[in-house]
């Protein structure tokens, strides 16, 4: 799940922060070459949209089928929010069925993502801080850090509540050090930058938001630079230079086309719209502003619709088309009141006034300033204290009130001093901790110094620890290379053994073959023989008959064919003969025999075929054997002869 999707998608609105950015050839070649390559991320989006739909219905496992589910609703989410809620809710379900704590972790994150697109924006904050709770739990610090970054963006956007926000830099910024995450260190960078502004330390949010934008463009985190041109170019909007703030929203929304963000895109062409009214730029506002209100529609961006809707009606006023500012400014005011931010309603009410202004609707107008003061003084804006005392005396002159028209108009003077004043306090305050600052720096240079030295002992120490070092893997090596030889050796001699064993079985095959021949062919002999001794009995040339017994009993008893068993028994049994003769010297060559055919297991009945004597000759056999080797009733002759 990409989770730092949902914190770059979060809308800018009122986010402008102080900062200096220089845009200079190189930064934009770099910049130009980059957004090549993000043409492809596009067409690989929507194959990942494919192969999570194909997963989802393909899929039988319900913690994989969620996980998809709300992964695609992460995709999709601010092309297609209705869907992607079906999505959410039937991960839910699942969840439901079997609990996965990490699942419901990336649920409350999704959910927060899509509360945030329907700019219900404490449900998002309620999400964001369960999500980011639970991967800490489960000891995902890392991608928790980055959820609490996007409730960090929604509290600094909907709260402006700086204490909070800096408990959650103070929080996340240890965690993306300590990870290396240059995206994460960055964000938290630019949400010092406006802890500062905030305070009214404008150097200080400057140095934060130059830093922010240098690290960005190193690693060109091109998600996060539409964010950055916004800001900078709010900044340059700021201090009325119109000309550099419309070139960083051209940079942003080109970025923002090229990563399919039509959120971003949308924020950028109203902004920008805003640079050009102020240039009097009329016909190229009008036609930005148009697309800012179909785009942002067309994703439900429900507060850039209306602060679209506001810019529209201020640029028809200035064209004097009050009629079409009249119907602007009342789709305004009849949109959904949860939406409207302070910020919001005050623009509403000081273009609402100029309109009245404008049509002699005076009491109408006054109502409106009227509402403009009350919101400034709630919010300490001095500049919008001043703005509004200015048109409120406007009216009051056109009502023929001179005098306190006038005085109203001294007292907006007045705000102009108070703002200055403010702003020299903020400044000397500033300077103070611009101080500190440079004295813990000075501190932290001079414990470094001595660091260095430091180092610099170590170094002649690691030297010598590097030359021992160099003599042990030397030493390592050898031994290395004394045991690759070593257990070559015993890689060729377990191949000869093996070839050894191989070569053995083969002869244990063979003797065994023969033996089972030389049974075989006995046995065919010696029923030969016996059916020829019945043909003799019968009287029919006797004499010949015994001539053909001989002949059998000749090659029955055959010493060639003892002899080529024997030389095959001795291949596969070496030393049996040997060791029977020298342990028992008094067996005979038959006793011999004898034993090398139990020797390999045969039964009584193979034995007397190839002996030529009958079962029971067998029998008497292993008796006079067991007693010329002194065996007891207890033993065993068939263990004794397979031990030899």
């Amino acid at each position: 799940m990409n989770l730092l999707k949902a914190s770059i998608n979060v809308p800018l609105i009122n986010l402008f922060t102080n900062s200096l950015h220089r845009v200079d050839k190189k930064s934009i070649t770099a910049l130009l070459s980059f957004l090549v390559s993000i043409h492809f991320a596009q067409a690989q989006l929507e194959k990942r949209v494919d192969s999570l739909q194909q997963i989802i219905d393909t899929t039988k496992n319900d913690s994989i089928k969620a996980t998809a589910q709300l992964t695609l609703a992460e995709t999709i989410i601010y092309k297609d929010p209705t869907k992607a809620k079906s999505y959410i809710d039937d991960a839910e379900a699942l969840y439901k069925i079997k609990s996965y704590p990490r699942g419901y972790a990336n649920l409350y994150s999704t959910k927060a993502t899509y509360f945030y697109t329907q700019s219900a924006y404490d449900s998002s904050m309620v999400y964001l801080e369960k999500s980011g709770n639970e991967f800490m739990k489960l000891g995902d610090t890392l991608f928790g850090a980055t959820i609490k970054s996007n409730l960090a963006i929604v509290v600094k956007l909907v709260t402006g509540d700086n204490d909070r926000l800096e408990q959650l830099v103070d929080e996340i910024e240890p965690i993306a050090i300590k990870y290396k995450d240059t995206s994460l260190v960055a964000a938290m960078l630019e949400h010092r930058s406006a802890i500062a502004l905030n305070r009214g330390y404008r150097n200080i949010a400057i140095k934060r938001m130059k830093e922010t934008i240098e690290l960005r463009e190193k690693f060109y985190d091109s998600l996060y630079l539409p964010q950055s041109y916004y800001k900078i170019g709010g900044l340059y909007q700021e201090i009325f230079e119109h000309p550099k703030a419309i070139e960083q929203f051209d940079l942003g929304i080109r970025i923002s086309e090229d990563i399919g963000s039509n959120n971003l895109k949308a924020q950028l062409l109203k902004i920008k719209a805003m640079s050009q009214i102020e240039l009097n730029q009329l016909e190229e506002a009008s036609s930005n502003l148009t697309k800012s209100l179909e785009l942002s529609k067309t994703i439900n961006l429900r507060v850039n619709i209306l602060m679209s809707l506001n810019q529209l009606a201020n640029l028809e006023i200035k064209r004097k088309n009050f009629a079409q500012a009249d119907h602007y400014l009342d789709e305004v005011e009849n949109s959904d009141a949860s939406i409207k931010s302070s910020n919001l309603l005050y623009n509403y009410h000081l273009f609402r006034g100029e309109l009245n202004l404008e049509t002699n609707k005076l009491n109408e107008a006054l109502k409106n300033f009227d509402y403009c003061l009350m919101d400034a003084k709630k919010n300490k804006s001095f500049r919008n204290l001043s703005w509004s005392k200015l048109y409120k005396s406007k009216v009051l002159k056109k009502m023929g009130k001179a005098n306190a028209a006038y005085d109203l108009l001294k007292e907006s003077s007045d705000a102009k001093d108070s703002l200055n004043n403010y702003l020299r306090t903020s400044l000397a305050q500033e300077q103070k901790v611009i101080f500190e600052t440079n004295r813990k720096e000075k501190e932290i240079a001079l414990q470094k110094s001595e660091i260095e030295l430091l180092k610099e002992q170590e170094k002649l120490a690691d030297i010598r620890q590097l030359l021992l070092g160099i003599g042990i893997l030397s030493l390592i090596g050898i031994g290395i290379l004394l045991f690759y030889s070593i257990r070559q050796k015993m890689k060729r001699n377990k191949a000869e053994r093996e070839k050894l064993d191989n070569q053995l079985g083969f002869k244990e095959k063979e003797l065994t073959t023969h033996a089972l021949h030389l049974a075989h062919k006995n046995e065919v002999l010696l029923d030969l023989k016996s059916q020829l001794k019945e043909l003799k009995s019968e009287n029919i040339n006797s004499r010949s008959y015994q001539k053909v017994i001989n002949t059998i009993n000749l090659d029955i008893n055959n010493d060639n064919n003892w002899e080529q068993f024997r030389n095959y028994f001795e291949d596969v049994h070496k030393d049996f003969n040997g060791k029977v003769m020298s342990n028992y010297p008094s067996v005979s060559n038959n006793d011999l025999r004898l034993m090398s055919l139990l020797k390999m297991n045969l039964s009584s009945k193979e034995i007397a075929n190839i002996l030529n004597i009958s079962i029971e000759g067998v029998k008497k056999a292993r008796y006079r054997l067991r007693k010329k080797l002194n065996l007891s009733a207890e033993d065993s002759l068939q263990e004794l002869i397979l031990t030899l």
